[in-house]
């Protein structure tokens, strides 16, 4: 059995942070139990799903698909392995393959699909109105990819017979459908035109130029596939439309002697959205279509009643599947045909192709095939299959500690941006997971998904709270803070150890009476910065700066003064982004403090000072601490769950999920093992990046640069710990620097390029 290198094991990822201070070790622990009802989260610690885009694929090369979920709330990978037995209860969630190029640099969309007939699965991902295709180049033991197309061209034919060679033009919003249309054996595309309500085919000529399944080489054989044509205004279908931009001779048969309408004729104007997925609905060996529209709920089947030759819709189906549970998803359902279960027929799984303002907590619909490939019936099962296993809070996921119960056992509550629901307006809550381990074995029993019952308190979305004992009886009171800037303060007026809270002071003031505003979606956060035994605020907020109020009152009546807005000049807005700042003060493994800040970007920006004067300019030692990276918009609790002295994380992310990583000792730089660590500086940069590698540079190992749609600029040996490189002639940007050595690709340096950098 072969032993894999998992590239979550960030032993000491940044040599830099402490200098020689002893660093965490996290690991990745998917084994932390919760239970919910009595039922176990065997996918607690997955990070949650909001708009996965859905594939299969061999992972760990044993011979069994595993499946993939792309989403994009965040282009997060998320990978399920699937383990013997058979149905969805057997996949588990794996950390294995985060690091795996090009996993991190797919965007938008991203599709594994088989073009060469090699039985292992390759990935279609949008680039630059287009899409890029990595060939799956993987050998018995490793799991490899290679950059086989940046953009992938096609003869777009016009309507007078011309001709040119040209991208092969995806949206970014849009879903292709890849698949073999005409039955020769090689993949072609169906996708709608970029103006206009119609489908187009374009043929990939592969077997007919070279005899094999193995390239792609595209050419426009028809505008109007099938016959029919889609609104430019709702999803409203129209049979034997005609064809105003036809190229000559379609293969697909000629013009329809019959003219449809819709309510008029089509509109060529620019297309919204659709997800197209071809599959044989009928058992008839054509292909069908199911269509999904982005601004409606269902799905609709299309009847093909023609021939692989002569492609000619004949009848459609609003409500699929109307003979069980039509998909109702609101917005942009997406439609996958896999074979999920692993008895050997496709089912159908539907979620949400959209990138907010959709179901975001039951959206992964589950139809299961009971019939056969041939006479496909599909029954609905479920529709948050995979999520109902996960810890899922909806859109964001903010863990916070709070020991409800006064066991001395840390609880989680996991506060929320909100549940989406039907009406538009998105619900906030706060979910209480209790700690019903032990001080050394974490393990934790969801009690409510609506903790105090907040839902209904009038605060709305996007509610963070923090609890400190404010009124000096020896109990957590609590401070909530809200999207539009103010907090609340919740006083604990529980007469045992369970914490019952109630609204004692809406809109809570300075000490002057004026009520605190500090922007948008704060998140407060209690610490002692001063040292005087009173508790402080250290205040987060969508722009990404961290606001200082200081405690003027007494231990059991605060009173706050802002002292500045912009503490220890920390701030994590990016150019590509807001900042929503979310700090944590803790202890680090040599009792010192230490302040982590979650960001947008979904990386921990890690800040160290020698006093810490809230006047000062604090140091940012990264924007990637130990290169966690857990999607987009990411919430921390650090905490010591497990009892060795040193602090585990808990990361929450904006698909509403979170992630358990335990802490494995310390680990000082002595005992580091040689594997190497890359340093790159200055970051951002305008320009000029060095780059230093720490530990046993292996004989044949080179430096390679990437840039954001994964290709290679720069390939360059590497002999020695130290090299320079010059971006100066590359467009402004993220760029990817990784060490590759013989058999091995180290975890990648993200590096920004700005000429607004200073």
């Amino acid at each position: 059995m072969r032993t894999k290198r998992s590239p979550l094991v960030l032993a000491t990822a940044m040599l830099s942070f402490f200098g020689a201070m002893a660093q965490p070790e996290l690991h990745f622990d998917k084994n932390i139990a919760v239970t919910r009802q009595g039922n176990d989260l065997d996918l607690a610690w997955a990070g949650g799903l909001n708009y996965p885009q859905i594939s299969r694929i061999d992972l760990d090369l044993d011979g069994a698909k595993d499946l993939v979920f792309f989403d994009r709330t965040d282009n997060r990978l998320i990978t399920l392995i699937n383990t013997p037995g058979g149905g969805t209860s057997t996949y588990t969630i794996t950390r294995d393959f985060d690091e795996q190029w090009p996993f991190r640099e797919l965007h938008d969309w991203a599709l594994f699909r088989d073009y060469d007939c090699d039985g292992k699965e390759d990935i279609f991902s949008y680039s630059q109105a287009g899409f890029s295709v990595y060939r799956n180049t993987s050998t018995n033991d490793e799991l490899s990819f290679e950059l086989l197309k940046f953009r992938v061209n096609c003869e777009y034919v016009f309507t007078d017979g011309s001709s040119q060679t040209t991208n092969l033009f995806i949206s970014s919003e849009d879903l292709p459908g890849f698949a073999d249309i005409d039955g020769d054996g090689d993949m072609d595309v169906l996708t709608f035109a970029q103006l206009g309500s119609y489908v187009q085919y374009y043929k990939n000529q592969s077997m007919e130029e070279y005899g094999s399944c193995d390239s792609l080489d595209f050419v426009l054989t028809n505008a109007c596939w099938g016959r029919f044509a889609e609104s430019a205004a709702t999803n409203d279908v129209t049979l034997d439309a005609a064809c105003p931009f036809q190229i000559p001779n379609p293969e697909m048969g000629p013009e329809p002697a019959h003219e449809g309408s819709l309510e008029g004729s089509p509109e060529d104007r620019a297309h919204t959205g659709s997800t197209v997925t071809p599959i044989d609905l009928d058992g008839d060996g054509v292909k069908d279509l199911l269509l999904g529209d982005i601004s409606y709920p269902n799905l609709v089947a299309l009847y093909n009643g023609g021939t692989v030759d002569d492609s000619h819709m004949t009848s459609f189906e609003v409500g699929f599947p109307a003979d069980d549970v039509p998909v109702h998803l609101p917005v942009f359902p997406a439609p996958f045909h896999l074979d999920v279960d692993d008895d050997g027929d496709g089912d159908l799984l539907v979620s949400p192709n959209s990138r907010s303002l959709a179901q975001n907590f039951k959206g992964v619909w589950y139809f299961q095939n009971t019939g056969s490939d041939a006479a496909p019936n599909f029954e609905f099962q479920e529709e948050d299959v995979f999520q109902s296993r996960m810890i899922e809070v909806g859109q964001g996921a903010y863990p916070i500690l709070f020991d409800h119960n006064s066991d001395g056992r840390m609880d989680l509550i996991v506060a929320n941006e909100g549940y989406f629901d039907p009406t538009g307006d998105y619900i906030g809550k706060l979910m209480l997971l209790e700690n019903t381990g032990t001080l050394s074995e974490p393990a934790f029993e969801v009690i409510t998904d609506d903790y105090m019952g907040l839902s209904t308190s009038g605060i709305g979305t996007a509610m963070y709270p923090a609890f400190a004992d404010l009124d000096g009886d020896g109990d957590k009171d609590m401070y909530i803070g809200d999207l539009e800037g103010n907090m609340h303060l919740f006083v604990n007026v529980a007469a045992g150890p369970v914490a019952q809270f109630q609204l004692t002071q809406p809109n809570v003031t300075y000490g002057n009476g004026t009520v605190i505003d500090l922007g948008r979606q704060v998140t407060p956060h209690f610490v002692d910065f001063d040292n005087d035994g009173l508790q402080d605020l250290v205040v987060g907020e969508q722009n990404g700066n961290l606001n200082y109020l200081h405690n003027d009152g007494t231990a059991s009546a605060p009173s706050w003064t802002l002292v500045t807005d912009s503490l220890g000049f920390a701030r994590t807005t990016t150019p590509f982004g807001s900042g929503f700042s979310v700090p944590v003060f803790f202890s680090g493994p040599d009792g010192q403090r230490q302040l982590l800040v979650a960001s947008e970007t979904g990386t921990l920006w890690h800040y160290s000072s020698s006093d810490w004067s809230p006047t000062s300019h604090w140091t940012l030692e990264d924007e990637s601490y130990l290169d966690l990276r857990e999607g987009f918009r990411t919430g921390l609790a650090a905490h010591d769950f497990t009892g060795d002295g040193v602090a585990d994380f808990v990361i929450g992310n904006f698909r509403g999920g979170v992630s358990f990583w335990r802490s494995d000792g310390t680990s000082s730089i002595a005992r580091r093992s040689a594997e190497p660590v890359l340093f790159a500086y200055p970051n951002p940069t305008t320009g000029r990046v060095e780059i230093d590698l720490k530990g046993d540079v292996p004989v044949g190992s080179r430096i390679v640069v990437r840039n954001a749609l994964g290709q290679m600029i720069l390939d360059r040996s590497f002999r020695s710990g130290h090299v320079v490189v010059d971006l100066g002639e590359q467009a402004d940007g993220i760029y990817s620097i990784c060490c590759e050595g013989p058999g091995r690709r180290y975890a990648p340096v993200r590096v920004l390029l700005s000429r607004r950098s200073h």
